[in-house]
């Protein structure tokens, strides 16, 4: 089984074209728009690529320090990353189109499909956008099956959040939902791949934080259930609007992680439905999750009899 990072991956300046990858873009094609935010990893900006909107991620020179083999195992494997992305295709995982090799100095950008609404986070936290539940359970659903379609690919996400997590909001009935990131923009230095731990502290499986026995190990027994552990926490970020644990020192989430004592606390108002996935998602034992096609089919129902429901009620006012 191959296990591939799909959110992060190091990058150098070296101009190198994997021999496999076949959709270099040229800088001339893109057009600028609008900066959307920065990093240490460099600046995202909403462009056009031959007249589609796209989002471009411009990659930082600092990004590309190391020794000169360093530089090289990054590099391929950059490439490697970039070919298994632009094969990707599913309705609800954002699409990779390319490289850029000759951007400004001579520096990397990747370009993707550009999502209108942005971070799933950044709606959350809008005044402006109320998503009842039916909306929030769609949103959900589709973010399984992008899940579960990364899963079939033996893909591992390790950095699943709604901060990555991409919306488009156009439709007032239907809201669409893909699995999405920075990926292929960040330094890939301590990853779960290459032995060290991976993700965002929140968000992270206790078998991330058990010891680098655990770690290591994690291969041999299911380590797509680390995404399933950080979905159990991103269902809770879409029904209350708030970050985990957001105002806890980190060294008391990664204690309460590790000893399993700590999950967010479940509001009065949710519903048993919702409550019962959540808490089979991060449940402590790995093996007690369900699956991405399982909380799929779970979701479905769920969306389904929401619609319903709203149906009966939006009859009954008339």
């Amino acid at each position: 089984m191959l296990i591939v990072d799909f959110v992060s991956s190091a990058v150098t300046c070296a101009k190198v074209k994997h021999q496999n990858f076949k959709v270099v873009i040229r800088n001339d094609d893109l057009e600028e728009l609008k900066e959307l935010g920065s990093g240490s990893f460099g600046t995202v900006y909403h462009g056009k690529w031959r007249g589609t909107d796209v989002a471009i991620k411009r990659i930082k020179k600092s990004c590309f320090t190391g020794r000169s083999s360093e530089q090289e195992r990054l590099t391929l494997e950059f490439w490697r990353e970039a070919d298994i992305l632009s094969k990707l295709h599913h309705p609800n995982v954002v699409a990779f189109y390319g490289v850029v090799q000759d951007g400004p100095g001579g520096t990397l950008a990747t370009v993707t499909e550009y999502m209108v609404d942005g971070s799933l986070r950044h709606v959350l936290v809008r005044k402006d956008r109320y998503l009842d539940r039916r909306k929030r359970l769609i949103i959900a659903m589709d973010a399984a099956f992008g899940m579960e379609y990364l899963h079939s690919k033996d893909i591992v996400h390790f950095d699943l959040k709604c901060d990555n997590l991409l919306v488009n909001l156009k439709d007032p009935l239907r809201p669409i939902c893909k699995v999405g990131d920075f990926g292929l923009s960040k330094m890939k230095r301590n990853t779960l791949v290459s032995g060290g731990v991976r993700g965002t502290l929140p968000w992270m499986a206790p078998e991330l934080l058990n010891g680098r026995q655990q770690v290591r190990s994690l291969k041999s027994q299911n380590p797509f259930m680390v995404d399933v552990f950080s979905f159990g926490i991103v269902l809770w970020e879409i029904l209350t609007g708030e970050e985990p644990y957001a105002n806890m020192h980190y060294g008391a989430i990664i204690g309460g992680i590790v000893n399993n004592t700590l999950r967010p606390t479940i509001p009065s108002y949710c519903d048993l439905e919702w409550r019962t996935l959540m808490e089979k998602c991060w449940a402590p034992i790995p093996a007690a999750r369900p699956n991405f096609t399982e909380i799929a089919d779970r979701l479905r129902v769920m969306s389904a009899a929401a619609s319903q429901n709203k149906a009966l009620a939006q009859k009954a006012s008339k």
